[in-house]
């Protein structure tokens, strides 16, 4: 269930040129999976940011590969995340 406040949220990151979607980590790439089911790998040149609470931390494909939980899974994975 999304919230009206994250709704406007995601509305505002497109409206401001942002590809928006929940951030996956597999096989060594990194990509954004959208609403609509579509994959959308990124790369270097890709400004990525997931959401934090209320702010955005803007991550690297190196992060996004290498950061971890305690229990070694990718830390960013499944984050709401924006990209340009």
């Amino acid at each position: 269930m999304m919230f009206l406040s994250d709704h406007m949220k995601e509305t505002a990151d497109v409206m401001a040129g942002f590809i928006t979607g929940r951030l996956f980590v597999e096989s060594g790439t990194v990509g954004i999976q959208q609403a609509n089911g579509e994959e959308i790998y990124l790369g270097e040149r890709d400004h990525i940011e997931v959401r934090n609470g209320d702010v955005y931390q803007r991550i690297t494909i190196v992060e996004a590969l290498t950061a971890k939980t305690t229990e070694g899974w990718p830390l960013y994975a499944g984050l709401y995340a924006r990209v340009r």
